[in-house]
């Protein structure tokens, strides 16, 4: 039984990192849609195929034009705009 504890606590810890995204992506999709439909339909981002250096300069120059994404949420955004269009 203490055996089957510990198997059952170590699987937790080494499926967690891989839960964590998923667990983000709400609160990163909530930010893209409120922020970036400010100024654009939000079908213009969903339809968008652009690859992870593309979401990175879009998302600069949309923060350099006004969008509020803070640095500390910049790192979900770009996770989550590149699990689109795949």
């Amino acid at each position: 039984m203490k055996m089957f504890f510990v198997v059952l606590i170590s699987g937790v810890f080494l499926l967690l990192p891989a839960t964590t995204p998923l667990f983000a992506q709400p609160a990163a999709k909530s930010l893209v849609d409120k922020e970036c439909s400010k100024c654009h339909n939000t079908k213009r981002i969903y339809s968008a195929n652009k690859k992870a250096g593309e979401w990175e300069k879009t998302v600069d120059r949309m923060i350099k034009k006004g969008a509020k994404i803070k640095p500390e949420e910049k790192d979900a955004v770009m996770k989550y705009l590149n699990t689109l269009n795949k």
